[in-house]
């Protein structure tokens, strides 16, 4: 199988290890998030999630009753994840190494899909898309799911400012003549381009499918971006990552005098549900 976008020297060992403690939910707070995606698939639903990780969405959706095929380009992170089916002992979770803008599935094999967090690591999301509305059977369906932070918290505030400092840095560093890449792929884009595709959203937008507390310390935060363990991180080149961590931690140790000091923070997860029609076959 291909490397996607030439990124899977990025998710290493190390990674994979640390990307639940990063990106992870609380045991409950799973197992809810598991119980929503479920209640919007057919009963024993046999569903494609693209970039299956470390399992931290597929799991809680198998225990949900959810027949699961993940594929991810990562070797690493799909070790760690057989490592912990054969604990739990599910058999209702089957793995694939692949790229998913190479799809390695037979038309209408599935009755839903779900993407957390992978579309905007892909250039061509659009294509990738198309591919799923043809191996999604007509009626099933599409969850996207993301983490929501509050913005007006102090991570949400810090995530804001680093998203910022990016582009401000990005587009500093260009060469002569170059222009800044495009932003990646927004919500309305995605919409549109499903629509396009013959999938119409259920419900009047995105719903909340879990939601909970927790406290983190701004040198979490800082951490986990200048490591490298955050996915929002993961891409940039190391001139860029430096130069806006260095402005990041100006901004941070102005903003909040103890970088220490635990904060609260609401989380949550959305999902985007679409349905798809027969137009999708057209």
């Amino acid at each position: 199988m291909t490397d996607q976008s030439g990124l899977d020297y990025q998710f290493d060992t190390r990674v994979a290890e640390q990307y639940d403690v990063i990106r992870g939910h609380p045991a409950e707070v799973s197992d809810e998030i598991g119980r929503a995606i479920a209640a919007q698939m057919p009963e024993a639903a046999r569903v494609l999630e693209l970039g299956v990780g470390t399992g931290r969405i597929a799991l809680p959706v198998a225990a949900a009753g959810c027949e699961v095929y993940g594929i991810d380009v990562s070797a690493h992170m799909l070790a760690w994840l057989s490592r912990r089916i054969a604990t739990e002992g599910r058999d209702n979770i089957h793995l694939a190494r692949g790229d998913i803008t190479a799809l390695p599935f037979r038309e209408g094999a599935f009755d839903g899909a779900m993407a957390v967090h992978v579309l905007h690591l892909v250039a061509d999301w659009a294509d990738v898309l198309e591919q799923v509305s043809r191996l999604v059977r007509p009626g099933g369906m599409l969850v996207l799911g993301r983490d929501w932070i509050d913005p007006e918290s102090f991570s949400g505030t810090l995530r804001n400012t680093f998203r910022r400092t990016v582009v401000e840095v990005g587009t500093e560093m260009l060469p002569p003549g170059a222009t800044a890449a495009a932003p990646p792929s927004g919500g309305a884009a995605i919409v549109k381009t499903l629509m396009d595709l013959g999938a119409h959203p259920v419900g009047e937008g995105e719903v909340i499918g879990a939601e909970w507390q927790t406290e983190l310390t701004p040198r979490q935060v800082l951490d986990g971006i200048r490591s490298r363990d955050d996915a929002e991180s993961w891409v940039l080149p190391d001139d860029v990552l430096t130069e806006t961590m260095r402005r990041l931690d100006a901004f941070a140790e102005a903003q909040w005098p103890d970088l220490d000091a635990e904060l609260p923070v609401t989380r949550r997860f959305m999902l985007g549900v679409f349905r798809f029609g027969d137009r999708a076959r057209a």
